[in-house]
């Protein structure tokens, strides 16, 4: 089927999945009857929007794969070339030093003759020792010097320069040999280059295909996300009016703060045995119906009445929200949560994550990072938070990095909870936000498997049933049970068994990264455990949901799984926000500048004005600029015209919008411009990254970046 048939297609079925899962305008009332399941569950139709960015994410996989056995390749052919060369060095250097031995065994050999001094010799060597010094024969040394040193050096300089002669040979053998490799190597590196050259062709194509289904996809992402929060709300209302029925009013949260001095009429609500503090239950009807105290009915009442209002930096309402200001609003004015995420767990009650009830108060984040989210808790494993990366504030399941639920209504900690401190790193997390890069430092990263021992199979991003999440959150490597299994960086481990994955080895590499070794069939370091680079942690196995023997390795960027083989390729990493792809962002969530039909991400682009006001007063011109967002397919192109200049297509801060290339005087070192942004773009958020500074690893004066903004 040729691209435009299947784009078709594509978008055929996707207007289908829209007209199927039409809401109800915001204001209506979702009451249960009202809001029946699409067709297909949330989750699954879903996949629409994810299925194309596990394409993206596969088909980058794929390109880092066959660029990683280009690099490789080059570096050995480089290597192979290098000691060819060598030795071809040496074989010349040697081949002077036989003849040099040669020609003095010729010149004693005729002296020897002319004076009529008898010899071991045989006749063939000294016709051999000869051969040099044939034209030669009457240069004849001091009569009397020659008949003393003859007799003594003649055998020995045969012996000399016979051993010079068979030492020649074999480095002009070695030689050989190793050109013979290097030709090899050369071959096989052009091939692989080929290779990249085709695949970076098929890769432009499939984007194109891509990239026309994308505003499609996200127009439906967004129905589907407002569809779950209203779902979310028919379930709570469902509770309400279930508790209703009962005609217990809901308590003051004062009376369930201890499971064994409950009001009569009301027992204790029990998990796994235990009695859960904060909430009761009543019998009914021969079942237990939760119940749960006026405050916490109020606060999740009130995080529901924010649900679709737009995300804002920091923002407290009432037009837009950031995660703090969404979950302070919504349990004032009970309790008013400090203004940082990282003051707030000192404040309330921990409660174990096996007992977290609705209204519960959620924080995600680590040890190493710090708290960088908050959250409303809800039952089903989910949550409302205002999420950056969704951009308003929704219904959202519990993040992998939750830290810790707290319960407001039980007061203070009965014991000292001290938070984490927050890393430079936490900002570019914040609020569900995933950092769009991530450098791990030059030289600091090797493999999980040693080389020539393991195989690459199922990419991140591919989907299926088999996995709880409906897509692979890793990459495979099959492997032959107990080979050697190495952390790809220095970090702290953590072990543990969950179902899925058997055993599972857990690295903290700090500021948010941290990797995950799956199916492991031998564990060989222990928890809390410092390990560096290439240390032996464990051995391929096929322990929990495996269908054979392999590694399955994930890395995790402030809790969520990105794609590996950037990292692996590049040793550094881009992932997403808002759920698209590197370059693979609709039009329609990007913001143009303006000149030139550049388009940045909205910050960016805010910022960037800003910036490009302050320059233009400074030097009465615009801000010169070449290059902003590049999409996945622009980076394709780019990459096979200059392997050797552009970043690895899916790892450019271009394909975030987060990036913009710079003229005007901006593109030279030590300019009067050049000088003037190193001074005052960071006061707009815009940085010269270090590896593009003069004597970085790769010296690009117009390359700028924005980050965190001076006043974050």
């Amino acid at each position: 089927m040729d691209l435009g048939k299947r784009r078709g297609l594509r978008l055929a079925a996707l207007g289908t999945l829209l007209a199927a899962v039409a809401v109800p305008a915001a204001h209506a009332d979702p009451s249960p009857s009202a809001t029946e399941p699409p067709p297909a569950s949330v989750t699954d139709v879903n996949r629409s929007l994810e299925q194309l960015q596990a394409e993206a994410a596969a088909l980058q996989a794929d390109f880092a794969k066959a660029t990683i056995a280009y690099t490789k390749a080059l570096k050995e052919a480089q290597a192979a070339e290098a000691a060819a060369k060598k030795a071809e060095s040496s074989a010349t250097v040697s081949k002077g030093k036989s003849d040099e031995e040669r020609r003095r065994l010729g010149v004693i050999t005729a002296q020897a003759y002319q004076l009529g001094i008898p010899t071991v010799m045989g006749t063939e060597s000294m016709l051999w020792s000869l051969a040099p010094v044939a034209e030669n024969l009457q240069e004849i040394a001091d009569r009397q010097t020659a008949i003393t040193q003859l007799g003594n050096t003649q055998v020995s300089q045969y012996q000399r320069a016979r051993a010079a002669e068979v030492e020649s040979d074999r480095l002009r053998g070695e030689a050989t040999t190793k050109r013979t490799a290097a030709n090899q190597a050369a071959a096989k590196a052009q091939e692989l280059s080929n290779q990249v050259q085709q695949k970076a062709a098929d890769a432009a194509a499939a984007m194109a295909d891509q990239t026309a289904d994308l505003d499609v996809a996200s127009a439906l992402s967004q129905q589907l996300q407002q569809t779950r929060n209203q779902q979310a709300l028919a379930r709570w209302r469902a509770y309400l009016t279930e508790l209703a029925a009962t005609k217990v009013a809901p308590p003051a949260a004062a009376v369930l703060k201890n499971p064994a001095k409950l009001p009569a009429g009301l027992g204790p609500l029990t998990r796994r045995g235990a009695a859960i503090p904060g909430v009761a239950s009543v019998a009914v009807g021969g079942r237990a119906v939760r119940v749960m105290s006026a405050e916490t009915i109020r606060a999740v009442n009130q995080a529901f009445s924010l649900v679709g209002k737009p995300y804002g930096v920091a923002a407290t309402g009432p037009d837009k929200y950031g995660c703090l200001g969404a979950a302070r609003v919504a349990w004032q004015p009970y309790t008013t949560l400090p203004n940082l995420v990282g003051k707030v767990y000192p404040d309330y009650q921990a409660v174990p994550n096996a007992q977290i009830q609705p209204g519960d108060i959620l924080v995600m984040g680590s040890k190493s990072l710090g708290l960088v989210h908050i959250g409303i808790a809800l039952d089903n494993g989910e949550m409302i938070a205002a999420d950056e990366a969704k951009g308003a504030v929704v219904v959202t399941t519990i993040p992998d990095n939750l830290y810790a639920a707290l319960r407001p209504t039980l007061g203070a900690p009965a014991k000292p909870q001290v938070a984490p401190v927050a890393t430079s790193e936490a900002y570019a997390f914040r609020c569900g936000n995933t950092a769009t890069s991530y450098d791990v430092g030059s030289g600091s990263w090797t493999w999980p498997l040693p080389d020539g021992t393991y195989e690459i199979g199922t990419p991140f991003g591919q989907s299926g049933a088999m996995w709880s999440t409906g897509l692979h959150t890793g990459q495979d490597f099959p492997a032959a049970i107990g080979t050697t299994v190495r952390a790809v960086t220095s970090g702290v481990v953590r072990v543990e068994h969950p179902a899925w994955a058997g055993n599972l080895v857990r690295i903290d590499h700090g500021n948010g990264l941290e990797t995950l070794y799956a199916h492991l069939s031998r564990v060989d370091v222990t928890d809390g455990q410092q390990v560096t680079a290439g240390q032996q942690i464990g051995a391929v196995g096929t322990e929990g949901n495996s269908t054979g023997p392999h590694l399955h390795f994930e890395v995790r960027l402030g809790g969520d799984p990105v794609n590996p083989m950037p990292f692996l390729a590049t040793g550094s990493a881009s992932t997403g926000w808002g759920g698209y792809s590197n370059g693979m962002i609709p039009a329609g969530k990007l913001c143009a500048l303006a000149s030139g039909g550049h388009m940045l991400r909205c910050d960016a682009a805010a910022a960037y004005a800003r910036l490009a006001a302050a320059y233009r007063a400074q030097f009465g011109k615009s801000l010169c600029i070449t290059d902003s967002y590049r999409s996945y397919a622009s980076q394709v192109s780019l990459y096979q015209r200059k392997p050797s200049l552009a970043a690895l297509p899916g790892t450019s801060n271009h394909g975030w919008g987060v990036a913009v290339d710079l003229c005007g005087g901006v593109d030279k070192y030590n300019t009067t411009q050049y000088q003037w942004m190193k001074s005052h773009a960071p006061a707009y958020g815009w940085l010269h990254p270090a590896w593009a500074d003069q004597g970085g690893n790769r010296e690009e004066p117009w390359h700028w970046e924005f980050g965190n903004p001076a006043t974050a």
